[in-house]
């Protein structure tokens, strides 16, 4: 987690689930991605549009990990405004 500043633990407002239990956690690194950090590993980050290759906010998800996770990344998704995401989505398949 070097320079990554932590910035808060993902809580569910978007699913019926009332905590992850420190789980899923939102950072930001040096270039000013997003990153979600669900158990040990980043899964996905948010691009400003200022450093996105498109020019557009985007999100990029790593891969699909575990239905968990799945939900860690759906939730973070829709908390700053993106859908949430099928497991083919998320294996990058569409």
């Amino acid at each position: 987690m070097n320079n990554m500043e932590f910035l808060h633990e993902l809580k569910p407002q978007f699913e019926g689930a009332k905590s992850f239990y420190k789980k899923a956690n939102v950072y930001r690194n040096e270039q000013g991605k997003i990153l979600l950090m669900s158990y040990s590993t980043i899964v996905a980050e948010i691009v400003d549009e200022a450093v996105s290759p498109t020019g557009k906010r985007q999100i990029n998800v790593f891969g699909w990990y575990s239905k968990t996770t799945a939900r860690h990344i759906n939730e973070f998704a829709q908390q700053y405004g993106f859908n949430k995401m099928s497991k083919k989505e998320m294996e990058g398949g569409v």
